[in-house]
């Protein structure tokens, strides 16, 4: 057994990992090279430094991937474990490699995320991690969507004029700039999001107010085999248009959207503590499904007490 550093010669077993878990979890589509290779080129990340792989007689037993955000100081744990190498120590080996780099790269704490219930948690809070925050997965299963009126000045348009990674980018971190967890985005890495194979101009919508453009809503279209998956990625709305009832009809412009597309469901992640987001989905048919649920472990040495005077 050994831990060492991520290559690119290592994108097929990485993707046969990927496909395993997939299988694992009841889908019948098997994670391409290519769609390994797309996320782990993002511009954000650093994969010859801060992904590290557990060899397992020289096969892949799991990896760990570190994801500094330096604008808020956060690193977040991307933890993929080969279902036959479960309970055999990999967990907590690569936990620990993880909290040893995120403290080199300075930043404040590591965030991961587990499914409610995961036998990880246990490991997790024993590492020192807390629980700090549930998220809600929501599914809507494709239906008739009710009457939804566009504000009148309002319309709606699709991503991919010139400057619009800029618009994008602006709008998104105004939108999400004190929510939990965001960390700003630069326009490179919203561009190149928006030209990954999961995406398409098309299923990134804008709502405009003349040439202005007030919300978007950007959503995914995953391959799983026997059927496609919808996913509503992000709804945001410019703060100076807020109170304007936008959201509803950015929603359902991506529900159309992906029901037109021939996906099976949609889903989508949400913070349980956003209740105006929850009451958005509850209220256009979403249905919780399960948890997710975030752990912290806090990378910031203690003070020191200090000297009392003699």
């Amino acid at each position: 057994m050994a831990i060492r550093n991520f290559r690119w010669e290592d994108i097929p077993a990485i993707a046969d990992l990927e496909s395993r878990l997939l299988q694992n979890e009841g889908n019948t589509a098997s994670a391409s090279q290519q769609s390994v290779q797309e996320h782990l080129g993002q511009p954000n990340l650093h994969v010859e430094e801060d992904l590290f792989l557990y060899e397992v007689n020289g096969s892949l037993g799991g990896l760990a991937l570190v994801c500094l955000e330096p604008p808020i100081k956060r690193s977040v744990l991307i933890l993929r474990i080969h279902p036959d190498h479960e309970a055999q120590g990999i967990e907590q080996a690569l936990v620990q490699v993880a909290l040893k780099r995120a403290r080199e790269l300075k930043a404040s704490v590591l965030h991961v995320q587990v499914p409610q219930g995961s036998p990880w948690s246990k490991l997790l809070e024993e590492e020192g991690f807390n629980a700090v925050r549930v998220y809600w997965v929501m599914h809507w299963d494709v239906q008739g969507l009710p009457p939804i009126e566009v504000p009148e000045g309002f319309s709606f348009r699709t991503y991919g004029r010139a400057g619009d990674a800029e618009t994008l980018t602006r709008i998104q971190n105004a939108a999400f700039g004190v929510s939990w967890g965001f960390s700003p985005n630069t326009p490179e890495e919203i561009a190149y999001r928006a030209d990954m194979s999961m995406t398409s101009p098309q299923g990134i919508i804008f709502l405009s107010e003349g040439e202005a453009v007030s919300g978007y809503c950007w959503t995914l279209i995953l391959d799983r085999g026997k059927w496609k998956v919808g996913v509503i990625s992000m709804i945001g709305i410019d703060p100076a248009y807020r109170q304007r009832r936008l959201g509803k009809p950015l929603l359902k412009a991506g529900l159309e959207y992906l029901s037109s597309q021939g996906v099976g469901h949609v889903e989508l992640e949400v913070d349980g503590e956003n209740k105006p987001a929850t009451r958005l989905y509850l209220s256009m048919g979403f249905k919780k499904v399960a948890e997710r649920h975030w752990f912290e472990a806090s990378l910031e040495a203690p003070s020191s007490p200090d000297t009392p005077s003699l």
